[in-house]
């Protein structure tokens, strides 16, 4: 289960060029950088934090300055200190990482779910236990931090099964698990209590019914995890079942937190109905939302079964209602199991034991676009996936069940003892401060603005986005002949291109312009030949695979980035094609798509988008033609707005892109 901080994300002015100033604009000035919470993450775990010394922590949360964990251990050790007995549940400060000798209450099974309470230095703790303190809490209970004792106030229902999960929303507590009731009232699944007191009252009393899977491993049915928006309006519950208040909602379903009931958001999708490996009764492990509320992910388990949403990772827009949803983009491990999920500003973070990312076609080894992973990674907002940042966790165990993204980093809680390659000792909870940078940026330039067009000489010229194009400028210091290059195109301040079948970066302000060096997010030298422990008889490793897309760029005539998506032309071919693409490590998806609808391009010998327009460049006549862009296709025909016979611009050149 996750927790994560809500901030609302800061809001950008844009500066727009006006369309009547041809002179070739000077370049934007340098961003001031980003906030601390939106930087990457350290590789190197703080070591202030307690050592767990057997079982697993499947729950954290911070209450003020403690942290607490819960989990299937029993003994803990201070940093430095000694073995002290705490067995499911145990908090510590957060600033040093010592126990808190005061808060050792004593429960009689495991804990899967803690969350800050309703009053300051109180936690909820819920999962399998019976009874705290020797007192009768039938699996959900309101403890003080400072000496473990009940808030006797907090007076619940016994839970006939397992409590999952909790969330606060509206001052209430919302309840999720594999029971069928709640004291003598039936609650399959789900329910809700007073925060403060604790009592059952009606206003979540959706009901979860029929376990998903057809296979003889039969689990308990009901709710798996709980997440609820920013904006505290809705909940998206994910477990094992098919249907919710009696209609069809498999594994999954959204409700709308209202003033006196929760209902059933008007939002379906079949996605999660086929059926994984029969060992998995369901497959959906973990559910967040975005710090804004725009969209949510969904991580599952369930083996390699390509085409479908085992063992993978999917956004999905909050907006969106009706049947028949989709997801936004999906990333697959090709056969690893994906157990918690934190959404931050920057990235969304995964946790689980896979060994790789970006390997849609991989049946428990990796295949073209693969990236290897130890069990923890960073992925792309936009794209899904994996960001330059590699932590890693190996061994990776049964796996990082449980994600706390914090204003400061990320916690960590697991069943193994090492992150990196056996490289720091941090017992099953660890703590990955946000580091000094953030990853690349995602802006892209736009027009009224400057198109560049690089050949065997350099040149630059203003250009409104219509019919007004300024005079070209010589850009001084670039004397790269770029007449080999491929699909040059710009975004964040890094001037993207293919050659001799590879693909390379260079930092680019306008003027200015870096060394090329190879992209290959796909092997690293850390990892490449570090034993997975999955295959030992073929000695693998977490080595990747290059994605065919670097076979293509010998054809490439013309990219952009957008959205997430790389899109290019080849050559010989009409149609417009994309990939999923991420500029912060460099890589590309696996699974090329084309544009529905879109032929005609056979003779274009540049594309790029800018100001809601789509642009091609007609290789045989060297004119400029505009049309409408949805966000993700080309809309309207096209018209030429500028060429040789038009304005005497001609806009052939071997890169053609628009820059800052």
């Amino acid at each position: 289960m996750i927790r994560a901080i809500r901030r609302r994300a800061a809001s950008a002015a844009a500066v727009l060029l006006g369309a009547a100033v041809l002179a070739v604009p000077a370049p934007a000035p340098a961003d001031p950088g980003p906030p601390p919470d939106t930087h990457a993450l350290a590789t190197v775990p703080s070591t202030l934090t307690p050592n767990v010394k057997d079982g697993a922590v499947n729950a954290i949360a911070e209450v003020g300055d403690a942290v607490v964990a819960g989990g299937t251990f029993g003994t803990v050790r201070d940093p430095g200190g000694a073995d002290v007995a705490r067995p499911y549940l145990f908090a510590f400060a957060r600033k040093t990482g010592r126990l808190l000798a005061g808060f050792a209450p004593k429960l009689d099974g495991e804990v899967r779910a803690v969350l800050a309470g309703p009053v300051a230095g109180t936690v909820y703790v819920a999962g399998r236990f019976g009874t705290v303190n020797g007192t009768a809490r039938g699996r959900v209970a309101l403890l003080r931090v400072s000496d473990g004792a009940l808030v006797a106030e907090f007076a619940p229902p016994a839970f006939d099964a397992q409590v999952k999960d909790l969330a606060l929303a509206g001052g209430r507590l919302l309840v999720g698990g594999g029971f069928a009731s709640a004291g003598s009232a039936a609650r399959p699944g789900l329910a809700s209590l007073h925060a403060r007191t604790g009592a059952l009252d009606g206003y979540l009393t959706t009901a979860l019914t029929e376990r998903h899977g057809t296979g003889d491993h039969p689990a308990p049915i009901g709710a798996e995890n709980l997440a609820v928006s920013p904006d505290g309006g809705q909940l998206v519950v994910i477990g094992n079942f098919r249907r919710a208040g009696g209609a069809a909602h498999d594994q999954i379903v959204r409700l709308d937190l209202g003033p006196k009931a929760a209902t059933i958001r008007d939002w379906h999708t079949a996605d999660f109905t086929p059926q994984c490996a029969v060992a998995f009764d369901h497959y959906v492990r973990d559910v967040a939302f975005a710090p804004d509320g725009a969209y949510f992910v969904v991580v599952t388990t369930g083996a390699a079964f390509p085409g479908t949403l085992c063992d993978t990772v999917s956004r999905w827009e909050t907006a969106a209602t009706g049947a028949d949803r989709k997801p936004t983009w999906v990333d697959a491990s090709g056969g690893d199991t994906f157990l918690s999920v934190a959404v931050g500003r920057s990235s969304v973070f995964v946790g689980g034991h896979f060994r790789w990312l970006n390997n849609p076609n991989g049946r428990d080894d990796a295949r073209s676009g693969a990236v290897g992973r130890a069990g923890i990674a960073a992925l792309d907002p936009a794209s899904g996936l994996p960001q330059a940042w590699n932590g890693g966790r190996n061994p990776r165990g049964y796996g990082a069940d449980e994600l706390l993204l914090t204003r400061d980093g990320l916690w960590v809680g697991s069943d193994t003892e090492y992150f990196g390659d056996r490289e720091h000792y941090r017992g099953r909870i660890g703590f990955l401060p946000f580091g000094a940078t953030a990853p690349h940026p995602r802006t892209v330039a736009g027009l009224p603005g400057r198109v560049y067009q690089f050949g065997a000489a350099s040149q630059v010229r203003a250009y409104d986005g219509n019919k007004a194009v300024g005079k070209p400028a010589a850009i001084p210091g670039i004397t790269v002949d770029w007449r080999r290059a491929r699909g040059a195109f710009w975004v964040g301040g890094t001037l993207f291109h293919g050659e001799g079948g590879k693909l390379y970066r260079r930092t680019f302000d306008g003027s200015k312009l870096g060394a090329a060096v190879p992209v290959d997010p796909y092997h690293d030298p850390k990892w490449d030949k570090v034993l997975t422990g999955s295959k030992p008889d073929e000695q693998q490793t977490y080595a990747g695979v290059t994605t065919t897309f670097h076979t293509q760029l010998a054809f490439v005539t013309g990219a952009f980035y957008a959205g997430g998506r790389l899109y290019y032309t080849l050559a010989g071919k009409a149609g417009l094609y994309w990939r999923w693409f991420d500029p912060d490590s460099g890589t590309v998806g696996a699974q090329e798509s084309a544009v529905a609808g879109v032929g005609g391009l056979t003779d274009s010998a540049a594309v790029f988008v800018a100001g809601g327009s789509f642009y091609t460049v007609n290789d045989t006549t060297g004119d400029l033609a505009r049309q409408g862009w949805s966000g993700t296709a080309p809309t309207g025909r096209p018209a030429v707005v500028s060429g040789p016979e038009l304005d005497r611009v001609d806009w052939r050149s071997p890169q053609t892109f628009v820059g800052p």
